[in-house]
């Protein structure tokens, strides 16, 4: 039983790393957009802004990259989500239970609003998404992929992804 509790506890933190290595992916594409002569404390707070959200928005920027642009979505952000945690809080202490599960939804929605509009705009990214929706439907029925955690599965899936797409569509800037 310790032995397997140890390999959870592994599995868990390599999936963890792995999810959040993506933070660093987006801080490089990031700091690729600045205007070379971006100071390196710029650089360091506009790192400090880098989720999903807010880069996905800094990325459809057209041409440079403000920085101030990003501090901006982060601050909006910042206060939407502190306040909507608040928010959330409060009444999902007040609503009944069968609503605060429905609620939990809106998070996937929300996710899914972060890359549908450059999938729209971008042919590339759009065949990325259906690779990713098929491959990780594949991977739940899969014989040997489907005994695999879905923790493992997700690192797998995320590096072929990443990689294939590297490969396949590098950009050339």
């Amino acid at each position: 039983p310790l032995m397997l509790a140890e390999a959870s506890l592994i599995e868990t933190a390599l999936t963890q790393f792995i999810i959040n290595l993506r933070y660093a992916l987006m801080g490089v594409s990031l700091s690729q957009k600045l205007d070379p002569s971006t100071s390196t404390l710029k650089r360091l707070l506009l790192g400090f802004t880098v989720t999903d959200e807010i880069f996905g928005v800094s990325m459809m920027q057209e041409g440079r990259l403000s920085p101030y642009f990003t501090y901006g979505a982060f601050v909006v952000a910042t206060t939407g989500w502190t306040a909507g945690t608040l928010f959330g809080a409060i009444m999902g202490s007040v609503l009944p239970a069968a609503v605060v599960t429905a609620l939990g939804v809106g998070l996937y929605g929300m996710f899914i609003s972060v890359f549908v509009p450059e999938a729209k705009k971008n042919r590339v990214v759009a065949i990325l998404v259906l690779i990713s929706f098929a491959l990780s439907a594949a991977f739940e029925y899969a014989p040997y992929i489907r005994e695999l955690s879905s923790g493992i599965r997700i690192i797998i899936l995320t590096v072929l992804i990443s990689l294939g797409a590297a490969i396949i569509c590098p950009i050339k800037e």
